[in-house]
């Protein structure tokens, strides 16, 4: 996907997983905002999924 289909002007948590991941390169605080906002949707789903610690897919090493 390309930056430009990106929309980085919207609220964070009208984000999806590639925007906030572009988003948080922009700099620290958006780094953490968008982990914040990741995390938050993770700790949504704790009644459906296992008991997994979060793993943020913005620090997870690509390769």
């Amino acid at each position: 996907m390309s930056d430009k289909a990106l929309n980085l002007n919207q609220p964070v948590k009208d984000m999806g997983p590639n925007e906030l991941k572009a988003y948080a390169k922009l700099g620290e605080q958006q780094h953490d905002e968008a982990n914040r906002e990741l995390e938050r949707r993770w700790r949504s789903y704790d009644d459906m999924l296992p008991h997994d610690q979060f793993v943020s897919i913005i620090d997870k090493t690509e390769g």
